[in-house]
């Protein structure tokens, strides 16, 4: 029976880590609006989050906390090692896939939207093993009833946690991406991952304290809902300055890749959903692909010509040739006429 138990809670704790961060995932992937990241980097930073962060942070807080273990106050110790070191370390850990996705693969990280996107599923990834294993433990020690409240307030209430706090490690490096001056390309990506730490650190601090009071609780209550506020406000800034790129990057493309009413129809997203209905209705599942390739070459498009006006001396030479061949592609798609895709009465 109690290999049953054990086989059951492994069971269901899975289900609980795995459910909910699929939903978290898909509600991120979502909010990529305009652009959608390839699914192939999308899954290896969520992997890297899960196993390879996860690795690093146990075998790095087992390090560096052996000194704390040796206070005499073990309170304090607890204290210290959940809201000073491990939001230290986990950050640090997680954010390590963004730097290599920004310098491996720059042309797929054109702005703060694709960092948050990218530093948000990291710590999706993370967030799920973690949890799978606090709820285990929880089982082992607490039994059902332990573990049911452990589910609620780690996959439900701070379900988005590890989420949003590395969300602004990668702001910081989408800063960055287009910023040409040296000191703030430096300084933007230590400020996004010093505010994953801090916010981090003073949600890990109410935890800690939250069986002496209720205060401690109501502190990574304000910090959660305060932090994903902020981030809500990023992400919004991001989807207007990313309509404005297609906007205007593309308006130089009319009469030369687009007619006038092409042009209005490729930079409104709702626009944008409307038309791949009206695809899938006309033609089937190919025609509404061949819709959506169409607006996701165009927006390609005008963020490398944002880049090239914003990062002109750094990567000319790169930029214009995959500008000219985005357009070539974009052609040979409708023939010369790419109503079909944009316009839905046609």
């Amino acid at each position: 029976m109690e290999l049953v138990g054990s086989a059951l809670a492994f069971g269901f704790s899975l289900l609980a880590a795995a459910v909910p961060a699929a939903l978290y995932a898909l509600l991120i992937w979502w909010g990529d609006r305009y652009e959608k990241e390839p699914w192939g980097l999308l899954a290896v930073t969520f992997v890297w989050g899960a196993v390879p962060a996860i690795l690093i942070s146990l075998l790095a807080e087992t390090l560096f906390g052996a000194p704390l273990a040796g206070l005499q106050a073990g309170r304090l110790a607890n204290v210290l090692e959940a809201s000073g070191l491990a939001p230290i370390v986990e950050e640090v850990a997680k954010a390590l896939a963004l730097v290599g996705l920004f310098f491996l693969f720059r042309y797929e990280f054109d702005d703060v939207l694709d960092g948050v996107v990218y530093g948000a599923l990291v710590g999706v990834g993370f967030g799920m093993t973690e949890n799978l294993l606090y709820f285990l433990s929880s089982f082992f020690q607490n039994g059902w009833g332990g573990w049911g409240v452990v589910v609620f307030v780690r996959s439900v209430l701070f379900g988005l946690n590890h989420a949003f706090f590395t969300a602004f490690s990668g702001a910081g490096l989408g800063a960055a991406r287009l910023t040409r001056r040296g000191g703030p390309r430096l300084l933007l990506p230590l400020l996004g991952l010093g505010a994953a730490m801090t916010f981090h650190g003073l949600h890990n601090l109410g935890v800690s304290l939250a069986d002496i009071s209720p205060a401690g609780l109501l502190l990574s209550l304000l910090t959660n809902s305060g932090g994903l506020l902020v981030l809500l406000v990023v992400v919004l800034l991001a989807w207007q300055q990313e309509r404005l790129w297609i906007e205007t990057e593309l308006k130089g493309e009319i009469d030369r890749l687009l007619t006038a009413s092409e042009y209005s129809a490729a930079s409104a997203y709702a626009r944008r959903l409307r038309l791949w209905w009206a695809a899938w209705k006309r033609g089937g599942r190919n025609e509404a692909r061949r819709q959506g390739r169409v607006h996701r070459l165009l927006t390609e498009l005008a963020f490398r010509k944002h880049r090239l006006r914003v990062l002109g001396d750094e990567e000319d030479t790169a930029l214009l040739a995959d500008i000219e061949r985005l357009r070539q592609e974009i052609a040979s798609i409708g023939n010369g006429n790419l109503a079909p895709c944009l316009r839905p009465e046609v």
